[in-house]
């Protein structure tokens, strides 16, 4: 029986085509009719959308055959994933389709405010002829500054060197030796934003990126300098931004993306020297050929030859594996996720060691590698692709199958080394009721169930110390559930402290003033 292909949004005839190539049988409903899309859901094994169709849980239920979803493009967020994965249904998108259309578009707003072009047309459709009040700025031998080194801020970089730029840029998750455009050079934010004469924004919207650029960074940049922002909505504040256009504090920027879409009451709009367009930097006719393509293409694979690339929503290939090694797998992400504060430059290298079952070590390794780099990636990663994006950001991924890592069974240690030279070492087990237990920390011995906040405090190994954190962390409304101490031969120990909240960046600070304490980590 010939497999069908549902579609929902509009899509390049190039994915079509690949679908009927194949031999798939491909139904277009565009308008959402219900009627129609009742009738075609429980025979389609494929499910191929873009932005405009939401597939929740009711849908998915009703989609009885239904094997895998595609979406055409990167975020997955009208589609309910939890559903799909309670169902047996695949989830996949296309990384990487639009990342030539958002460099150009970075590039074609650079030369916009360079130039002034809008204002220009501007002008003259308004009937004037305004040479001497529209006098530009070349960008030869101008200082651009990428806040963001992945995979756009680079093909932005190689279109500037081309243009006689000189190039810098800040990811505090990227080394200088991972780049694959070498003429970069690597900076401190702060460097950047000094030095700059265009800034231009490329990397993913998280607790530590929102209003990454506000007041203070914005004043710390050349009066004579723009900003561009093509990335994601929420890096910039953009009050502050449309306060620093129209005081004059830097001379222009350009927006393409925005805290809440579509546009509405955004102070942003009516502010001075800025040029603003409506989230088209993946609206080409390429890119959307492109993610067409590689949709199709992906679905085709894993519905006709079993062959899976950039899932969502799957863990590994072998589901009796992932019944197996579940707990395992949550606590090497957890391990993973834990290590992600205690290293503040690029990740070089991680090693998992396991004294279980070896064929379960690169899962639970790829788990590790997306646990980490959950919030210093622009992009999912899993363990399908773990070790691609581990490639191409130039992490080194080892295993070790050491039956002496610990004389408890199926104990997993994750071994993290950062560019900086920082390295930290977390060893964990799954005990018999299904809890995660962290038992060892380097070199100390520690055992403390992985349930709730945690803080890691290093410190002189003085009396008094428990006392005065636990007479700060009282005096805050912080309830300490758990207080784990270690100790080393030295003078510094080691303590996990458990929370039933999580403190606040204040308190963390009011830790850290403790004369006694070296240094003080939330962990999540």
């Amino acid at each position: 029986m010939t497999k069908k292909i549902l579609i929902t949004d509009p899509l390049s005839p190039a994915g079509k085509e690949v679908l009927e190539n194949a031999g798939l049988e491909v139904i277009e409903i565009l308008d959402q009719d219900a009627e129609k899309m009742a009738a075609v859901l429980p025979e389609v094994e494929g499910w191929i959308i873009r932005s405009g169709t939401k597939i929740g849980a009711e849908e998915i239920g009703k989609a009885t055959s239904l094997k895998a979803i595609g979406r055409a493009g990167v975020g997955v967020d009208n589609i309910d994933i939890e559903a799909a994965t309670s169902h047996g249904v695949v989830v996949m998108n296309t990384p990487g389709g639009n990342t030539v259309s958002a460099a150009e578009h970075t590039v074609a707003l650079m030369m916009s405010l360079a130039r002034n072009i809008p204002a220009g047309d501007s002008s003259m459709k308004a009937g004037k002829w305004d040479r001497k009040a529209l006098v530009g700025t070349e960008l030869n031998g101008k200082t651009l500054g990428l806040v963001g080194l992945g995979r756009i801020g680079q093909e932005v970089a190689r279109r500037a060197l081309g243009l006689q730029m000189k190039v810098i840029g800040y990811d505090p998750y990227v080394a200088q030796d991972q780049l694959v455009v070498k003429d970069i050079e690597v900076q401190s934010l702060e460097e950047v934003l000094l030095a700059s004469d265009v800034i231009s924004l490329h990397l993913p919207r998280t607790e530590d990126t929102l209003n990454l650029i506000s007041t203070p960074e914005l004043e710390k940049m050349k009066s004579s300098a723009t900003l561009i922002n093509c990335a994601r909505g929420g890096l910039v504040n953009e009050s502050d931004l449309a306060t620093a256009l129209n005081e004059g504090v830097i001379a222009g920027a350009a927006v393409d993306v925005y805290t809440s879409e579509p546009v509405v009451d955004n102070p942003l709009v009516g502010a001075k020297n800025i040029v603003l367009t409506p989230h088209l930097g993946a609206s080409t006719r390429e890119a959307g050929e492109n993610v067409a393509v590689q949709v199709a293409t992906q679905l085709k694979e894993y519905l006709i030859d079993d062959h899976l690339s950039n899932t969502i929503n799957l863990p590994i290939s072998d589901m009796s594996i992932l019944k197996t090694i579940g707990g395992s797998l949550e606590l090497a992400y957890k391990l993973g996720s834990l290590q992600h504060p205690l290293h503040q430059a690029g990740i070089k290298s991680i090693r998992l060691s396991y004294n279980g079952d070896s064929e379960h070590i690169k899962p639970l390794l790829y788990t590790a590698f997306e646990g980490i780099m959950h919030d210093r990636f622009d992009g999912i990663i899993n363990l399908i692709n773990a070790k691609s994006v581990a490639e191409s950001r130039g992490i080194a991924l080892s295993t070790l199958s050491d039956p002496h890592v610990s004389q408890v069974q199926n104990v997993v240690a994750v071994k993290v080394e950062s560019a900086d030279g920082a390295v930290w070492e977390m060893l964990g087990y799954v005990d018999q009721h299904g809890g995660k237990r962290l038992i060892r920390v380097n070199d100390y011995h520690i055992d403390v169930l992985l349930d709730g906040p945690l803080l890691m405090i290093l410190n002189d190994d003085v009396p008094g110390v428990v006392g005065e954190v636990g007479t700060l962390l009282g005096d805050n409304k912080v309830n300490i559930a758990e207080y784990s101490l270690s100790r080393l031969e030295g003078d510094t120990a080691l303590s996990l402290i458990k929370c039933d909240s999580a403190p606040s960046e204040g308190i963390i600070e009011k830790l850290k003033s403790i004369s006694s304490i070296k240094t003080c980590y939330f962990l999540g």
